[in-house]
């Protein structure tokens, strides 16, 4: 057989494609949500995000938002633990989120579509924000939902505390609580009430 030929009895790899994030998820957690200064804005340039770099790129590594969540967790969340601080950062989120023009857009129309039409749309939210995320969703009952996300970098209690301030720009009292985690995925239960 020629040296350049090779025999392959199974599939050739795809290399895997590095997860990016988009710009806008960095902004509206820090530009309008948390606005780091002093020693929260430098940590913030030491894992690679410039909170005020006049011109940033338009996507970032996972590991970048990984890292910068970290640092928004010990400098706006201290004293709690991992899990709540994520789900904290998760509500930061929606609230900067809503201050972008999208955003605006999103409020003012959160309350005339309601809590089910909001959670049908939620797997193109995600993954407007990370394209990598999966979500299924199942109505198990009235006002109860169950989220199952396949995410090879999970953050479950983030992406709880996203869904919990999302839907209560519907102006409902939403819980979101993580009921399994793995590696690769986790699944949610999401409830809510009239207020």
């Amino acid at each position: 057989m020629e040296p350049w030929i090779q025999e392959t009895t199974r599939e050739p790899r795809l290399p895997l494609m590095a997860v990016q994030v988009p710009r806008r998820n960095f902004e509206g957690l820090f530009q309008y949500a948390l606005r780091p200064s002093g020693s929260f804005a430098q940590a913030l340039r030491d894992v690679g995000y410039d909170p005020e770099a006049e011109e940033a790129e338009e996507y970032f590594p996972l590991e970048v938002w990984r890292a910068s969540l970290a640092v928004a967790r010990r400098h706006a969340c201290p004293g709690l633990g991992s899990e709540e601080a994520n789900r904290v950062l998760g509500h930061h989120y929606v609230e900067g989120f809503g201050q972008t023009l999208v955003g605006r857009i999103f409020a003012t129309a959160a309350p005339l579509l309601g809590a089910e039409r909001v959670l049908a749309r939620l797997p193109t939210y995600l993954r407007a924000g990370r394209e990598d995320l999966k979500l299924m969703l199942e109505a198990r009952r009235a006002r109860e939902w169950r989220a199952t996300v396949m995410d090879t970098a999970p953050l479950p209690d983030f992406v709880a505390g996203v869904v919990e301030q999302v839907l209560r720009r519907t102006r409902v009292l939403s819980r979101v609580d993580v009921m399994e985690r793995a590696s690769h995925g986790y699944s949610l239960r999401i409830r809510w009430d009239d207020p």
